[in-house]
């Protein structure tokens, strides 16, 4: 089933300030390597922001908290995965829905 439109559409609903585009958004690496910068923002800058958004799109409060802990390294990707796989998990849902 394609749901990429969808995916395109639950992103930038669900992340202000995302930009993303067709063929991003079924390529993993390509939306981590452009999510990541954003999340690292996010991190140094307005931690609320982020932790509003981890919740917008109902990522795990155990594996976010887990990501967060000192010495993980690359939390910005972890964390952009996190968000991905998320992602594509509601417009999966959420096209399927609509096919019916």
């Amino acid at each position: 089933m394609d749901y990429q439109k969808e995916l395109i559409t639950v992103s930038q609903k669900l992340i202000p300030d995302f930009e993303i585009t067709q063929e991003q958004s079924f390529n993993k690496q390509s939306f981590i390597e452009k999510l990541s910068p954003y999340i690292s923002h996010l991190l140094d800058t307005d931690f609320q922001q982020l932790v509003q958004i981890m919740y917008r799109i109902d990522v795990s409060e155990k594996e976010f908290a887990l990501t967060l802990q000192p010495g993980n390294e690359k939390i910005p990707e972890k964390l952009a995965e996190m968000i991905y796989d998320r992602l594509c998990l509601k417009a999966r849902i959420r096209a399927e829905y609509k096919a019916k």
